[in-house]
């Protein structure tokens, strides 16, 4: 990870918790609008999100958008582990 790239300012990055989408709508695009209208002129330079590691095709959905993971993260003691993903804004 290059130097700096974790680095908080408090305005530089943007996280998205949960983006959830009822199962009739999946397959069809919905997410992916809602994602760009969501982050359609943030302020912040980058996004970052959490994937469960046991969802490979969340975490390629996320890919495809052009998100990168950058780091394994386990949040607290007996959590799940999770790829942390970020897609520049900027």
């Amino acid at each position: 990870m290059p130097d700096g790239a974790i680095v908080e300012t408090g305005a530089r990055t943007f996280a998205l918790s949960e983006l959830v989408i009822v199962e009739k709508f999946r397959g069809t695009g919905v997410a992916h609008q809602i994602h760009h209208e969501l982050l359609r002129g943030r302020p912040e330079e980058r996004v970052t999100l959490l994937v469960e590691r046991d969802h490979p095709k969340v975490r390629g959905l996320y890919e495809m958008w052009g998100y990168e993971w950058f780091d394994e993260v386990q949040p607290f003691t007996d959590a799940s582990l999770y790829d942390a993903m970020v897609l520049n804004l900027h």
